[in-house]
């Protein structure tokens, strides 16, 4: 897990003019070459000259459409930097900052369209890769492995893929080809004259956050001579090709391979039911590696990993899942769940108010938003969010009764409050 970082970049100059000290940013980013940040909690930093203090106030805004729309992250209470964001979610974020002082603000607040001071690009989630089984085979008399890979990323960049190859356990890596290939799924790979014998191939992917991952290494066998051309009695020349013989049940898309998917599903269920969440992760990831675009196995494996208390395992699933399907549901609701058992609570809430932007009548959500207003001191919101879910729709009669038993529970606190004071 990386450490926290430090995005760097707002430089406040404090001077007093016309009963306003001025603001400037020396932007060391810009939305095109935006600060690459690899964890979702990071410190925002600030400096502000010694003519400008003391400080009355530090707001840090953000926006996460482009500097369509801003929002107020918050006040740093102590007013000395640096500011501690939590981002909700991945992708592009801008800063802004606005800082108070005896004579005045050094701006109004960011209005939807002001440029950022500073922008970052958010991206925590390692990439999912499978490597394939290779094929061997030949084209135009030259001698080609074929190279197969599922990338699953929202964040990559336009060649994010490194393929490498070696001739043995003990060999160095040497790079497939001369640039980083497109994440296009496929590549002939054209055996160097001389090689033969067993070869391994591996896919390393990287995202936009810089984070890397290696598929599992895949082997064959490079034969010493291209394949002959056998003449067809219907026209062109074909190649004939050669393959290592494999258990078809690891070939993506084969009928096998779904079959077996299947039964792993089926099992991975049955172990949820049982309490077994451990075996049943098991049959998820193996499930995945056969199909890594399977959405509801990642939500399903995050939340039996939720369960057994691996929150960050749990939230990187739930993340991948959403870079699938962003407006997933369950995805969105179970991730904020897990944010909040990690007592991030800013990202959770927004998390949730995602959740109500696609549906306003989740009554789970509302009440789940309440609960967290709760975590972050904020009574009046909670009763909001609590009496929300107990009005809208009537079919949650569960989530009613639960929110109703969170309203009681506030009249009797703010009650025994009253009858202290």
């Amino acid at each position: 897990m990386p450490g926290k970082t430090t995005v760097h970049g707002f430089v406040i100059f404090g001077f007093v003019l016309f009963g306003l000290f001025a603001a400037r940013a020396q932007a060391q980013s810009t939305r095109d070459s935006p600060t690459r940040v690899r964890t979702q909690s990071f410190d925002v930093a600030y400096r502000v000259n010694e003519a400008a203090l003391p400080l009355d106030s530090v707001q840090l805004w953000y926006t996460r459409d482009g500097a369509k729309t801003w929002e107020l992250f918050g006040a740093d209470d102590d007013r000395q930097s640096p500011v501690t964001f939590h981002a909700a979610g991945e992708g592009l974020v801008g800063f802004f900052f606005v800082l108070t002082n005896a004579t005045g603000a050094s701006s109004a607040a960011p209005a939807d369209g002001t440029d950022a001071h500073h922008w970052a690009m958010v991206d925590y989630t390692v990439p999912v890769v499978q490597l394939h089984p290779l094929r061997a085979t030949a084209v135009m008399g030259e001698r080609v492995i074929q190279v197969r890979w599922t990338a699953i990323d929202t964040q990559l960049a336009q060649r994010p893929i490194r393929l490498e190859y070696r001739l043995s356990p003990d060999a160095t890596w040497v790079a497939a080809s001369r640039e980083p290939l497109a994440n296009t799924g496929r590549f002939d790979w054209r055996i160097p004259t001389g090689v033969s014998g067993p070869v391994a191939m591996r896919v390393t992917v990287t995202d936009l956050g810089d984070n890397r991952i290696e598929s599992g290494e895949q082997s064959i066998e490079a034969s010493t001579e291209p394949a002959p051309v056998i003449r067809t009695s219907n026209g062109p020349a074909a190649m004939m090709g050669s393959h290592i013989a494999v258990d078809d049940s690891t070939i993506p898309g084969s009928r096998r391979a779904r079959q077996r998917i299947e039964e792993l599903l089926a099992e991975a269920e049955e172990h949820r039911k049982s309490g077994d969440n451990v075996r049943g992760i098991a049959r998820l990831r193996e499930a995945i590696r056969l199909d890594p675009h399977l959405t509801d196995a990642f939500t399903g494996m995050a939340s039996m990993l939720r369960t057994v208390g691996d929150h960050d395992r749990a939230l990187n699933a739930y993340d991948i899942a959403l870079k699938q399907r962003p407006a997933m549901r369950d995805a969105l609701l179970g991730s904020a769940l897990v944010l909040r058992d990690q007592k991030k609570y800013g990202a959770a809430a927004e998390r949730l108010r995602t959740v109500l932007r696609y549906d306003a009548k989740d009554a789970e959500s509302w009440m789940n938003l309440g609960d967290v207003a709760i975590f972050q001191g904020d009574e009046l919101l909670a009763l909001e969010c609590y009496t929300r879910a107990t009005q809208i729709d009537p079919t949650a009669e569960k989530i009613i009764v639960e929110a109703t038993e969170r309203l009681a529970m506030m009249s009797k606190s703010a009650t025994f409050r009253g009858s202290n004071d």
